[in-house]
């Protein structure tokens, strides 16, 4: 299938560290979560098999009103700056569980890690499929990593976080949690996770659920505020605090504005001390 595209980057937006689930080969981008994808872009074209245009769309970001979400979050001339470099982004929807997980192994860590590690436990827990010839193994779902048990995940050596990735694995297995849930009840069931606090919540919420409003807060967003936000900021102090001043400022998409000033932030290695 064939989708025309405006002022968007396929490369960009997969390589921000928004979700784990891609890899590339060549020019195609593969991703296995319920069914195979394979996609590339093509100057304004996105060209795709294995998914449907309206799936496609979805887990792209493709349907936001750019241009509105871009005129309301440009708010200041650091914003401004960060618009203009990483304005062909868009925020994915990844899903719930595929979140989660990512979120959890980013605990301490950095992309290329995280990936090398969810694509070994691809290939342990994975299932097997084709598209156009090309053989993939699905993303490691909640049922097999928890099913197989805690002593599997210690061969991927994952530290700390081996614990938190079958604490999460064991509590959606066990409980009912999806993206059909209010956001107060997702944050009341995934906080019950172990290794689960206010940034790795705030991360599943824009980039799995697709929350717009949703501000997570890393390293990055951090050293980026006590630079350019300091005003914004005021007598905030907590991290609840934090990003209740910058959801107010930024408003109902504040979290373009939080993946606008990451992703420029990251790529220009723009530092402070914190």
């Amino acid at each position: 299938m064939i989708t025309k595209v405006n002022n968007f980057s396929l490369d960009r937006t997969l390589n921000s560290g928004q979700l784990f689930t891609f890899f590339k080969e060549g020019e195609n981008w593969y991703s296995f979560v319920d069914k195979p994808l394979e996609i590339r872009q093509e100057r304004d074209k996105l060209i795709y098999s294995g998914l449907d245009e309206t799936s496609v769309k979805v887990l792209l970001g493709l349907n936001d009103p750019i241009d509105e979400i871009k005129a309301e979050v440009d708010k200041d001339d650091f914003i401004d700056k960060a618009i203009r470099y990483s304005g062909s982004l868009r925020v994915v929807k990844s899903g719930i569980w595929p979140a989660t997980l990512g979120f959890v192994l980013s605990i301490q860590s950095n992309i290329t890690l995280i990936l090398k590690r969810i694509k070994a436990m691809s290939d342990y827990y994975g299932k097997e499929d084709k598209i156009n010839g090309k053989t993939l193994r699905s993303f490691p779902s909640f049922e097999e990593i928890y099913e197989n048990g805690y002593d599997k995940l210690k061969q991927f050596n994952l530290g700390f976080r081996t614990k938190f990735v079958f604490s999460a694995a064991e509590y959606f297995y066990k409980n009912e949690i999806n993206e059909r849930f209010k956001e107060e009840e997702i944050r009341e069931n995934l906080i019950n996770i172990n290794g689960i606090g206010e940034k790795v919540l705030d991360c599943i919420l824009l980039y799995g659920l697709h929350n717009l409003s949703a501000f997570p807060m890393d390293v990055w967003i951090l050293r980026t505020l006590s630079l350019y936000y300091n005003h914004t900021l005021g007598n905030a102090k907590s991290y609840k605090d934090k990003r209740k001043a910058m959801t107010n400022y930024f408003g109902r998409y504040a979290g373009y504005a939080q993946m606008f000033i990451y992703d420029y932030s990251r790529m220009n290695a723009i530092r402070s001390k914190i």
